[in-house]
Formats: C-alpha cells, structure tokens, sequence
C-alpha cells in the first residue's frame, strides 16, 4: 500500500513535470536548440542569437519556428543537424512524456503499470530532428522516429494518378510521390542493398498497374541482368540490355526514336508530347551507370536523351551505386531534376546526387532515402515483395513462342533424337 502511495506521488511528479515543461516552464526543446546553437557557435558577432517566433505542437511532432539573426544563413544549421539531434536525445533524469501522452493514460485502470509501460516506451525512443527554412527557420521535433517498415500493397494504388510514382513515407506519415510528367528525368544513388533496385521495381510495376497502354520501357540491368529479370516478358518491354554492348544498341534505338519524334513535332508545329496529345511515355532506367561511365558511345546517347528527350516523353532514370562525378556526368546531372539517394559512404558522394550533404548521415536502414526536387525530404520508400510484383505484371505478360531451329538437315535431327527411347528413324534403302 505505502509502495503504491510513493508510486502514485513520483509518477504524478513526472506527469506535473512534463506538463509543465510543455507549458514553457523549465527546461525543453526549444531551451535546449538555443544552447546547442550557441555551443555550435551559431551567434553573431555582437552576440545575437536565434529567437523564437511560436511553438506549435502537432501530434506527431512539436515545431519550432525561430528568427535568424543578420549574417547567418540556414545553411549553418542545416549542416549541424547532427548537432542538433544527438543534443535533443542526451538522456536526462526527467524523461519527455507529453501532454498528449499524458491525455490518453486511463485512469480508471491500473495507472501505475500504464506509466511504467509509457516510461520505458520514452526511454527505447529516439527524437528524430527537421530543419526547413522558408523566411523563418523551422525545426520539427518528432516524438516517435521514421518507421523503418513501409510495405507496397494494393492500397497505395488508390492515391496515385496519372504517371505519378510513390517515392516513400516521411516522418509525419505524408506520402511523398515522384510525377514523371513533371520532373521528367531522376538520379538515383547510394550503397549496395539499401533499397535502390528494389525502388526501381516498385517504379515500373507502378507503371505497368497504372498506364499499361502508354508505358514502355528500356531496361538497362549492368549487375547481370537479374534485378530485372521478372520484366523479360513485360509486352511494355522494348529491350533488356545485360552488358555494355547490349547497352549501346538499345541506347541507340531510344535515340533514333526520340529524333523521329522530335522531327514529327517540329513538321507539325509542336512544342513537345504534351501539346501534341501524345499519350505514350518511354522510360529508360538504368541500373548501375558505373559500367559504362567510360563508354563514350553510351554516355552521349545519355547526354542527349537528359537534354532532349523530355520534350519527345522519355523519361530517364539514372542509377548508380558509385555516385562520383566520372559516373554521374554534369550534363546529366543538369537537367535531372529528381534526386533519390539511398545511405552513401561520403559527404562527397551525397553532394554528387544531391547537390549537397545529407545522405551520409543516413541510418543503416534499408528503404531509407532522401527525396529532392527543390528541397530534400528524409523517407522511407517502400518495400515491394516479388510475388507482389508477380501478381501486378501478370496480365501483362506475353507468352513467347520459342524459336524454332532454322537450318536443320538430316544429320542434326538425328542427332537430336538419339536419346529418346521410342523415336522412330525411318533410313531410305
């Protein structure tokens, strides 16, 4: 009975506590951001300091929105983010246990082994840290971390449209999604098995599900042909190209189709597919560009479809497991608007898909990215299972006849048949 009495009085002291530290008595959040920034040296130098706009909890998360002074820039931050977020998870004797924690206990039931379920629950989680900048600097900090499962199943279909894609969820669950037909070309990086292949596959069984009649593709697979394997039989499929030579000939195809398009625009007055009515995009994704970065040949063809090939509907997709500036080439690097770029080893690597860093700081999670187009948003892309995929490109699926073996005589066909125990061989006497 006295156990429980002191057990009620510490944890309703936790609970006033929390409480009050979210009302802005004590110490919190933002208190903590200020001395981080501070310790970082981001002060000016007649001593001014970030100053607090508003605070603002969101449920999943508590925003901040800070004034900076003259002579910083938000870039500052940003780059401190790592800064920013060990600071906010240094273990303290008060755990954060929100008002909205607070609010769902039911005090009817066992409140005691509630608090102590809620107490552990903080200590397992780890606050997760946003920096954006739009006049104001804003940092969200997240209560519960980005989830590290995200599976694509049928539900996803229903909030796509057009040649929209899903690229991932983001920390306060938003379903981030990449429109084709409107940043036509993207990179994708980072290192071995952390997602990348398995994104491009969620891509063109997408694709396949949602525009079957105006989808084709060019499949470049440099790892040996099996990411992509499962698409050999695709009707959308123009071509699978397996090694460098192969490569070359189905770049050289894309090229020669997207000068006869070009040409029928232009004879008919056109600015591109669109004003044209043209219903059809081709997308040519490529896994692992490293194998031919020195391929001369292959990489004009590139060169040539990220600058023109948007206007004549291709579309490219630019992957790499070893983003330095020999494989992602400048030119192409220009005009791909979309980024997508799994963990990498480097900030040097990060900055050649992202145009900055970032990607180095990324968890060992697989599935987890960040997405650009004009700012970079952490998520994690979805999973897709291959029995998924199966079932999706089913109907799609074209069953090919084998090739029959021209140029037979007497002698092969014989040949062929001597092994089968009841062949009949009728000789001419």
């Amino acid at each position: 009975m006295i156990f429980e009495i002191a057990s009620s009085l510490i944890m309703g002291g936790v609970v006033a506590g929390s409480y009050y530290c979210e009302k802005g008595v004590g110490g919190n959040d933002h208190q903590k951001i200020i001395k981080i920034a501070r310790n970082c040296g981001l002060i000016t130098k007649d001593g001014k300091q970030l100053r607090i706009h508003r605070r603002t909890n969101k449920g999943s998360y508590n925003e901040y929105v800070y004034q900076i002074p003259l002579g910083l820039s938000s870039n500052q931050f940003t780059n401190k983010l790592d800064h920013f977020q060990d600071g906010l998870n240094i273990k303290r004797n008060l755990l954060d246990i929100s008002l909205t924690d607070i609010k769902k206990l039911d005090w009817k039931k066992d409140i005691i082994k509630q608090l102590r379920v809620l107490l552990e629950k903080k200590r397992r989680l780890r606050k997760e840290v946003d920096i954006q900048f739009d006049g104001m600097l804003i940092f969200r900090v997240y209560n519960e971390p980005l989830t590290t499962n995200f599976l694509y199943d049928e539900s996803l279909f229903s909030r796509l449209k057009g040649w929209e894609v899903p690229v991932g969820i983001t920390k306060d669950g938003e379903l981030i999604k990449h429109d084709f037909d409107k940043v036509a070309h993207l990179i994708e990086g980072g290192a071995t098995d952390f997602g990348k292949s398995n994104w491009l596959k969620s891509t063109i069984a997408t694709l396949v599900k949602y525009k079957p009649d105006d989808v084709k593709f060019t499949l470049i697979d440099l790892k040996g042909g099996l990411s992509f394997n499962r698409f050999k039989a695709l009707r959308q499929l123009e071509s699978l190209a397996t090694n460098p030579a192969e490569a070359l000939e189905a770049l050289q195809n894309v090229q020669e189709e997207m000068n006869a398009i070009m040409k029928n625009l232009a004879d008919n007055g056109f600015e591109d597919v669109k004003e044209a009515g043209f219903k059809e995009r081709h997308f040519i994704i490529i896994d692992e560009a490293a194998d031919i970065a020195d391929d001369n040949a292959c990489q004009e063809i590139i060169t040539d479809i990220a600058r023109r090939g948007r206007a004549a509907g291709l579309r490219l997709l630019y992957t790499t497991q070893y983003p330095t500036s020999e494989v992602v080439k400048s030119q192409v690097k220009r005009n791909c608007v979309g980024r997508l770029c799994f963990v990498v080893d480097s900030a040097t690597a990060s900055r050649v898909v992202l145009d900055q860093e970032g990607a180095e700081s990324l968890p060992l999670v697989q599935g987890r990215a960040i997405y650009k187009t004009v700012r970079c948003v952490e998520v994690q892309t979805p999973y897709i299972k291959n029995d998924f995929i199966d079932r999706t490109i089913e109907p799609h699926i074209n069953i090919r006849p084998r090739k029959e073996i021209v140029g037979t005589d007497a002698k092969n066909c014989a040949a062929s048949t001597k092994n089968r125990k009841y062949s009949l061989i009728i000789e001419e006497t």
